[in-house]
């Protein structure tokens, strides 16, 4: 055995409880290990059990078969079924026939084979749809859980404490408790007993894994990974189906997103959970199997509530980290596809919102700002086109990547949608690998783009920043570090300035000099300290006495420059008074030590004699150095002299 001890299975075979065929089914079983049989003698043997040629006879008018025309003959229907499968269909009807009570007291028989008659129909109706032999999958989704029955028949006191131990628990957990307590699980068992049974290999490797396909890692789109794909649908299917109303809903949407994985739509699950309901409810009346009522699926997921967005984007599907969790906005008007597809994405570790239609989607744009947006193309009010045109014409730096759905893969509507605004399609009814295949093209395109965006911020943001480093620095270089007034550069520069504007507009130009007298004697007396005190002190002065337009500058030491723009000399003189008074009035403290200090001005007014600015500048210094000479404290005005 390959997925049990072979020891072991012998040992559980050798006890004569194990689940095994009885009367027409042995007797089928029987005749298959001879060299020579047909058709008349497996319908010899069948026609001894009525019940068994009934259902014979409905699987070989099952839809999906092709056959033309209603099969009413045995014989006919043996040989639509096909030898082997006639007898492993008797195989498990003959098992459910003769294991519906048990002594295990903690396993529900009813429920059981409820939930296996569920699955195997389901099963059936799979394999017809995706052409994998649908007789033979309903042998496996009928006998996909037998290892559970077994370890029941068998160990039917220390299964029940088991099972009461797992209540509320995960599978992993019951599977746990199993080969502590039996050496072995019903996975190993059910293999077991399907092999020995003559199941196909493959079938069997399909339910061994069907309950976790996840954990076989088979290949997408392979023939193991569809059959157990398939049964695990048909294994969930089966508990919808019983489940009560409560419990029903939530499970609905994980029903449409594991049907995507089989290349099911919303619309196609529903109408197959529908048909699966009906049959399940026949078939159960004939093999006396308990059934409930269930309205139609597509009322049931139009009764479903709207997926809120998703605000844990960090764990993706199967608990991996989403490397780039994405912003997604579903719009469907299919409440059903809308579910489905938000149920998906987020387990995929996206953020999700919703919408109904185009318009109700142009607001979701707005406030929840999303990256990618998939949306069908026939919608009420505004549809999947319309949208793509009114998203692009909402200019952004990072527009959003627009995945368009489409029942029609023609050319012309195609170019249309790309045209309109599209990046790209999907062809419904969506599988779940094509999907996710768009999504992570687009993920490619959304994390250049924000790169790109960020990139582009960074340099902005260098550029600011590189910008207010040189202003800084430009301004440390044009600023006197003591006064922290404009200094001799600054000055000079703003000299030109203005001498050029005034030569421009004719307008009139004066320049004061400005020298506090006796400064030397201050350094000297007091020292340099007290001596940059005053020259702070006399510098705030010196901002208030002047005019808002006129511009101060240090020369250097304690000589000073006042550039008075679109003035005359009588403004200027005015200007340069002000300022002396106010130093000669104000007295300079520094501590215990009081000062009082004067200025000396010298004023200088430009004439149509000028040729240069440098002219203006030695004109006033002229007259500072006669307001020195005249005794100081003083403001002297430059005047030219009169040729003789």
């Amino acid at each position: 055995m390959k997925y049990i001890n072979p020891a072991r299975f012998e040992e559980l075979n050798a006890s004569g409880q194990l689940p095994s065929p009885k009367g027409v089914a042995l007797a089928l079983l029987d005749l298959v290990r001879q060299d020579d049989f047909g058709i008349a003698d497996v319908t010899h043997i069948v026609q001894s059990d009525p019940a068994l040629a009934g259902r014979l006879l409905r699987l070989a008018n099952a839809a999906g078969r092709g056959v033309r025309r209603p099969v009413v003959a045995l014989p006919e229907a043996v040989m639509v079924i096909g030898l082997p499968m006639t007898c492993k269909i008797a195989l498990g009807l003959s098992v459910l026939a003769e294991s519906q009570q048990g002594e295990c007291k903690a396993f529900d028989y009813q429920r059981f084979w409820s939930l296996s008659l569920a699955t195997a129909i389901t099963c059936q109706w799979l394999g017809f749809r995706s052409q994998m032999a649908g007789d033979e999958t309903f042998t496996c989704g009928l006998l996909g859980q037998v290892g559970r029955l077994a370890l029941a028949s068998i160990f039917p006191d220390r299964y029940g404490e088991v099972l009461k131990l797992s209540a509320g628990k995960s599978e992993a957990d019951l599977l746990r408790l199993e080969q502590e307590n039996f050496a072995t699980d019903h996975r190993e068992l059910t293999a077991a007993i399907l092999s020995n049974w003559g199941v196909p290999q493959v079938l069997v490797e399909a339910v061994y894994y069907h309950e976790n396909p996840a954990e076989a890692s088979f290949q997408e789109g392979s023939r193991l990974y569809l059959l157990s794909h398939s049964q695990h649908f048909a294994a969930y299917l089966a508990q919808v189906c019983l489940a009560d109303e409560a419990e029903r809903q939530p499970m609905l949407s994980n029903l449409y997103v594991l049907g995507a994985r089989l290349g099911l739509d919303a619309d196609a699950v529903g109408a197959l959970s529908d048909q699966v309901v009906a049959e399940w409810q026949d078939w159960g009346a004939i093999l006396d199997v308990p059934t409930q009522v269930l309205p139609p699926f597509a009322e049931m997921a139009d009764a479903l509530p709207q997926v809120p967005p998703v605000s844990d984007t960090s764990v993706g599907a199967k608990g991996q980290e989403c490397s780039f969790p994405l912003r997604i906005l579903v719009v469907d008007d299919s409440l059903s596809i809308r579910n489905l597809l938000a149920k998906m994405l987020s387990a995929a570790g996206h953020a999700v919102a919703t919408a109904a239609n185009g318009k109700d989607a142009l607001g979701r744009v707005v406030d929840f700002n999303p990256q990618l947006i998939i949306t069908d193309w026939v919608m009420p009010e505004m549809d999947g086109l319309a949208l793509c045109k009114a998203v692009r014409l909402k200019k952004s730096a990072c527009m959003p990547y627009l995945i368009m759905l489409t029942v029609l893969e023609d050319e012309a509507r195609l170019i249309e949608a790309f045209e309109a605004g599209a990046d790209d399609y999907v062809v419904k009814p969506m599988s779940e690998r094509a999907l996710m295949a768009r999504l992570r093209a687009g993920q490619r395109v959304i994390q250049l783009q924000e790169e790109i965006l960020r990139e582009r911020e960074e340099l902005r943001r260098s550029a600011a920043e590189l910008a207010v480093t040189n202003r800084r620095l430009l301004d440390a270089a044009m600023t006197d570090s003591l006064t922290l007034l404009p200094n001799r550069r600054y000055g000079m520069e703003r000299f030109e300035q203005a001498w050029a504007a005034t030569s421009r507009s004719k307008q009139t130009l004066s320049c004061i000099l400005l020298d506090l007298d006796h400064f030397k004697k201050i350094n000297d007396t007091y020292g340099h300290a007290t001596g940059d005190k005053v020259l702070q002190l006399f510098s705030r002065l010196l901002e208030k006495a002047m005019r808002q337009e006129d511009v101060a500058c240090r020369l250097g030491g304690e000589e000073f420059m006042v550039i008075c723009q679109n003035t005359d000399l009588p403004g200027a003189i005015q200007t340069a008074e002000r300022i002396r008074k106010q130093v000669e009035a104000e007295v300079f403290s520094d501590g215990e030590l009081s000062l009082r200090v004067t200025v000396s001005a010298g004023v200088a007014t430009r004439d149509s004699g000028m040729p240069d600015s440098a002219t203006l500048l030695k004109m006033a210094d002229q007259a500072l150095y006669a307001a020195k000479q005249a005794g100081r404290n003083r403001v002297v005005v430059f005047r030219r002299r009169e040729p003789a």
